[in-house]
């Protein structure tokens, strides 16, 4: 664990005996009642967005957590999803596709030196972008899906809407060509 308070640059590491001791306070923690409580609220949560989830139809969640990003990831009406969310300010893309590589460390070789593997990046057109002050935003995982969700039927209801729109356009265009 980087070392800030007494290292003259950031680069500097504490032992590993305090990393050892900061698990075994996080295991102390999970025992006491404060602990029991909030892996019950994170258990109900769940379970309320499973529920959710169930009277769903055409919307799945293939995973979903993480702090710092929060991510999900899923399909609604069959188009792929990945929302983002750091630092207050979030993303969703939807239509994910391959969008190229990048070459990431993969550990090192007999030898000592780094080994390097190619990882598929996967990118999505972003159709929604705000902070976590939208209104609907919401605090728990329901709510947080119930906006995702909404967000990603708005857009997809919009594009139906500018296509017959352009249709509609491109017909009436064509008519008036005839009858000129």
């Amino acid at each position: 664990m980087p070392d800030d308070g007494e290292a003259p640059h950031a680069a500097r590491w504490r032992p590993a005996e305090v990393f050892h001791r900061f698990l075994d306070d996080m295991d102390e923690f999970r025992q006491t009642p404060e602990g029991h409580r909030l892996r019950a609220s994170r258990h109900a949560d769940e379970a309320d967005l499973q529920a959710w989830l169930a009277d769903q139809p055409g919307v799945v969640v293939h995973d979903h957590g993480g702090y710092a990003p929060e991510q999900w990831r899923g399909e609604v009406d069959g188009h792929s999803f990945c929302f983002r969310e750091r630092d207050t300010e979030w993303d969703i893309e939807i239509d994910l596709r391959p969008s190229g590589s990048v070459r990431v460390v993969d550990g090192t070789h007999d030898d000592g030196t780094t080994r390097y593997r190619q990882h598929e990046t996967i990118a999505g057109d972003v159709i929604a972008s705000g902070t976590t002050s939208a209104e609907g935003y919401g605090d728990s995982l329901r709510e947080r899906a119930v906006f995702i969700v909404a967000a990603i039927r708005e857009h997809l209801r919009r594009a139906r809407v500018a296509e017959v729109a352009r249709m509609v356009a491109e017909r009436s265009a064509e008519l008036n060509h005839r009858l000129s």
